[in-house]
């Protein structure tokens, strides 16, 4: 393989998101390469989609949903607001922004909540570090490197990556930011907009299968576990691929980017990707200069395309398994600026559609008049409540686990009811949560918590190994009830280093997760 191939794959390898972690490069005792699991991957969701918008630049939220009731927002806005005869009323002080026509028919049907004064403490109003905080899951003052989503994955499928599905878990068009689908045990997804572009650079360089073992001897591990990526890499683009040839669209999408994003989503659906969660970005909401058209064209374009979206799902019979959310790193200031347009601001409105949402308005009318030390809107909702109560609504997922996602206990929002069996009880997932704190210190005292999570009694043993397959403790063995429990873990003397925690239990598959003692 000459450098021009190599380049050209390491860009597919890193595109497709198949890099695990070094423990799974040299082989473990849980064992040494990645393969698929040959079983459905929307299992965990029930053939639920997640549909995640981000509305790339800040959003401005008192444009788009509008306080037309309120003098004051004519008083701070004299050339950009939106004249009051032209806005689409939702209630008697908040309407759409008229370029947003084409989600009436979801409003009207109840099927739209708008979800205002979204944000959380102390919104940091740079671009970067507010999208990685959107993407993360974190407060404002914390650093995290993985995603809320891609930590809700793994939590999903715990055998990532050790098993790889048939689809991919997440797939991310437009913006190649990798925190959104960054877990702790890897990329959870891939990063592609186009499925045939996708496909021809993989198959481009892809030489089939490999009819040799390479001769031991130096670089043979690293030369396998590439062609092990190379091989799945091609067969997430031909899955992919066949996904998008066998799809098919029953509306037109408008002609922009987040409309082609849209019409591609329908069309992997339609043709069978297993793929739980699909994120679609729109660029251009930084809006600091003549925003009034231009603002209009973006949110057509967004109305527009998540009508057509919504319509073609629906026509093809997915209109129930379907969600849609929309996010935005930030809002903007109140009043206009000197270039007739709006700069950096804190708390938006966001929209969550779908059979399961119940419509309406959460939250009051932004107050204009009073505003932080700073002259900017309040919060009335925290982004990380918004998001648990899709992840709880949607998919069923647990409070403990929200809890352990986002760091925090932040309270479900009611236009989505947390999903609970026939006996009104919550609903528990065979799962092993994420170790914390981790790295742990036990000079300091530190023990490591490590919860698990049963959806009925079981059988469960729980140990630790070091890298070399030794056991070095047994933290669980017994019958335990269904719900969550908790065990506690002292490392004591142990070198520092990475430890695997393997947890077997009657009629499943181990389920294993890494904590470093430092």
């Amino acid at each position: 393989m000459n450098r021009r191939d190599f380049l050209q794959k390491a860009l597919a390898l890193s595109a497709a998101g198949l890099i695990v972690p070094e423990s799974m490069r040299k082989g473990n005792l849980f064992g040494a390469a990645p393969a698929f699991a040959g079983t459905a991957t929307d299992a965990p969701f029930n053939g639920r989609i997640l549909i995640w918008l981000n509305l790339s630049g800040g959003n401005d939220g008192v444009n788009t949903v509008i306080p037309y009731a309120d003098p004051q927002y004519y008083a701070v806005r004299p050339t950009i607001a939106v004249p009051a005869n032209q806005v689409l009323p939702l209630t008697g002080s908040l309407g759409l922004n008229p370029a947003l026509q084409p989600l009436m028919s979801l409003w009207n049907a109840g099927k739209m909540a708008v979800v205002e004064g979204v944000g959380y403490p102390s919104m940091n109003l740079s671009h970067f570090r507010g999208t990685d905080i959107w993407f993360s899951g974190s407060a404002e003052e914390v650093l995290w490197e993985t995603g809320w989503l891609a930590r809700y994955l793994e939590a999903m499928f715990p055998d990532f990556p050790y098993l790889l599905p048939d689809s991919p878990y997440g797939l991310q068009q437009s913006d190649n930011h990798r925190i959104p689908l960054n877990g702790t045990r890897g990329l959870t997804g891939i990063v592609v907009d186009d499925p045939s572009s996708f496909y021809y650079l993989v198959n481009e360089t892809y030489p089939g299968e490999y009819g040799d073992n390479p001769p031991p001897g130096r670089g043979a591990e690293e030369l396998n576990y590439v062609r092990t990526l190379d091989q799945l890499t091609f067969e997430y683009a031909s899955a992919i691929q066949a996904a998008s040839d066998a799809g098919t669209n029953t509306v037109t999408y408008p002609e922009t980017s987040l409309g082609t994003q849209m019409q591609i989503i329908a069309k992997l659906i339609s043709g069978g990707l297993k793929t739980p969660v699909f994120l679609c970005t729109e660029y251009g909401f930084d809006t600091h200069a003549y925003q009034l058209n231009s603002h209009g064209d973006l949110l057509g374009s967004v109305g527009q395309s998540i009508a057509a979206l919504w319509a073609d799902l629906n026509a093809q019979g997915y209109g129930n398994k379907v969600c849609i959310l929309t996010t935005s790193e930030f809002g903007r200031r109140v009043e206009e600026n000197g270039s007739y347009g709006t700069d950096h601001g804190t708390a938006a409105p966001h929209f969550v559609i779908g059979n399961g949402v119940s419509g309406g308005v959460y939250g009051g009318a932004p107050n204009l008049t009073s505003l932080d030390e700073y002259g900017n809107l309040l919060i009335q909702n925290d982004y990380r409540s918004l998001l648990a109560t899709v992840l709880r609504g949607h998919f069923g997922a647990s409070s403990a686990l929200m809890t352990e996602i986002f760091g925090g206990n932040f309270a479900p929002l009611p236009f989505m009811q947390p999903a609970t069996d026939a006996g009104g009880e919550e609903r528990f997932t065979d799962r092993l949560h994420l170790p914390s704190p981790n790295p742990v210190r036990p000079s300091l005292g530190q023990s490591v918590e490590l919860r698990f999570e049963l959806a009925r009694p079981a059988q469960v043993s729980m140990r630790i190994f070091d890298l070399q397959g030794r056991q070095v403790a047994q933290v669980a063995d017994g019958t335990f009830s269904a719900g969550v429990h908790r065990v506690d873990w002292r490392p004591g003397n142990l070198t520092a280093g990475a430890y695997l925690v393997r947890m077997e239990q009657a009629g499943a598959r181990p389920r294993h997760a890494k904590v470093v003692v430092v």
